[in-house]
């Protein structure tokens, strides 16, 4: 994939991978170029699903991609709808099912993210979180509390202050 944006950056000198050319639209341009990825796994939030794991994906993300590159996708969606209503919603990027090794209906799954026209990020957690990860102590703490300790996803999310961000 053409990258214009890191030519000069540090990765010329640590990815000997990716490689710098000339521009082919404009010679007297350097672009850099990356090598595809190959994920094993990748777990991505859905707007919505059918029960087949066919995903209505936002339209602002790279999900799509995503999947379409991973040997295995494990998804999460706010909610299950039938395929009818699925395709109706018409606002999203649709991913085929066969993309998607397992799905979950998991409303507010994609917390401490956003979900388009579902809820806002929750910029206050996502201030612990960076906070947290600054130090190896303070990020097991994090990961405690709101990881290991909460015994399903209702309860991260009492963890987390019981409502998500309208």
């Amino acid at each position: 994939m053409p990258v214009a944006g890191h030519v000069g950056s540090d990765y010329e000198r640590l990815r000997p991978d990716f490689r710098v050319i000339a521009d082919p639209f404009d010679p007297s341009r350097r672009i850099m170029l990356v090598p595809a990825i190959r994920p094993d796994v990748s777990l991505i939030h859905a707007l919505a699903a059918d029960g087949d794991g066919t995903l209505l994906l936002d339209p602002m993300e790279d999900d799509a991609l995503l999947a379409q590159a991973s040997l295995t996708v494990v998804a999460s969606t706010e909610r299950i709808l039938s395929r009818d209503d699925l395709r109706r919603r018409g606002d999203g990027v649709i991913l085929e099912g066969i993309h998607v090794t397992a799905l979950v209906e998991l409303a507010g799954g994609a917390h401490p993210t956003r979900v388009r026209g579902t809820y806002e990020a929750d910029a206050a957690h996502l201030a612990e979180y960076v906070a947290a990860a600054r130090e190896d102590r303070s990020f097991k703490e994090y990961l405690a509390r709101y990881v290991w300790e909460p015994d399903d996803h209702a309860a991260y999310l009492r963890a987390v202050g019981g409502t998500l961000p309208a």
